[in-house]
């Protein structure tokens, strides 16, 4: 605090000095046009260049406003008759002062806006290259952990296989399997994401029904989620939905491991399915009985990288990603998203909704 303070002082005084020293150099100039004989109208143009420079340097909007009050005195001061006075004896100069101000402070607004347009140019360009770095770093990452990841969740499987439940190494290889499953999850949606910001994700639509795209995407998290009861409710009629079939089912995963993290092994989570023939939507939600999502969290757990600050020592931390690429995906596919805490008990929903027609 104590640094930026510091900082900030001898910027000021940067700024000022800077001022003084170009106002000086203006009203030497302006001396040296006087004696020459140039009409005074060249002389208020080298006040309206220091206007100009002073806020081009001193990058704030304030010294512009500043310089512009400033040259409009000194050059009433030395170059108005009676000089060496703010006295005016033509009136004349009144309307020069007037219409002085006026474009000085209108040049240093513009000048302002110049500068901070550059540098939110600069800003977001050393940011986009920041995102743009670590999207490649991550995509190369991923890339060399993936082919040992799927000879290790070979591994574990076999293993499985090969050991009764009954076999004290069996809970030890359970485990394994269980990491190495969460590490395949997190590789796969670092690409996905990845691949969904440089465009290299294509999404390709076909009608698809509902009922499938949720039975796929259960039995795949069943196999990881021994113990979570998952009710599923959907219309008896066929519901048609136009959609990428496997980042759609990709999202339901997504959501399903969110909940089985925040959910107790005992408790239930319910995936829902209701058309909106008014909207002419269909709705997907993802129900659970866990802790339920902390305010301070609700603004930001759509965006990338962010974690939830829960003190629930059981849940395994992710990197933020399995949401962010939720809400990609489904706005993607023209559709919204949202989480909020249940109204009939604790835990969490979060749904999505799709159109009907594309």
């Amino acid at each position: 605090m104590a640094k930026q303070k510091y900082f900030s002082i001898k910027k000021n005084l940067q700024s000022i000095l800077l001022t003084a020293a170009i106002f000086l150099a203006a009203s030497g100039t302006g001396y040296l046009f006087h004696f020459i004989g140039f009409p005074d109208t060249n002389i208020v143009v080298i006040y309206l260049l220091a206007v100009l420079i002073t806020s081009w340097l001193a990058q704030s909007f304030i010294y512009g406003f500043i310089a512009s009050i400033l040259a409009t005195f000194l050059f009433n001061y030395f170059f108005a008759e009676p000089i060496f006075t703010f006295s005016v004896n033509d009136p004349n100069y009144i309307i020069t002062f007037i219409t002085m101000t006026i474009t000085a402070l209108i040049t240093s607004i513009l000048t302002s806006h110049v500068q901070r347009s550059t540098q939110q140019r600069i800003k977001l360009r050393e940011e986009t290259e920041k995102e743009r770095y670590r999207a490649n770093l991550l995509r190369a990452i991923s890339h060399d952990i993936r082919t040992p990841l799927s000879g290790m969740m070979g591994t574990t499987e076999m293993l499985i296989d090969m050991t009764g439940k009954d076999d004290t190494r069996y809970e030890l290889i359970r485990g394994l399997q269980k990491d190495t499953d969460w590490l395949h999850s997190l590789v796969e949606n670092i690409l996905n994401l990845t691949r969904l910001q440089d465009g290299k994700l294509s999404v390709i639509k076909q009608r698809e029904a509902v009922e499938e795209i949720i039975s796929g995407a259960v039995s795949h998290i069943e196999a990881h989620a021994l113990g979570h009861e998952i009710t599923v409710n959907i219309p008896d009629e066929l519901i048609l939905v136009p959609m990428d079939a496997k980042l759609i089912e990709q999202v339901i995963i997504n959501l399903l491991d969110n909940a089985i993290k925040h959910t107790k092994s005992e408790q239930e989570i319910q995936i829902v399915v209701e058309p909106c023939k008014n909207t002419n939507t269909v709705k997907f939600i993802i129900k659970d009985r866990g802790t339920g999502i902390q305010k301070t969290d609700l603004p930001n757990i759509f965006q990338v990288f962010y974690t939830s600050n829960t003190e629930n020592t059981d849940i395994k931390q992710g990197m933020g990603l399995g949401l962010a690429i939720c809400e990609t995906i489904v706005k993607a596919h023209g559709g919204s998203i949202e989480a909020k805490n249940r109204t009939d008990g604790q835990g969490a929903e979060f749904s999505f909704t799709l159109p009907m027609e594309d």
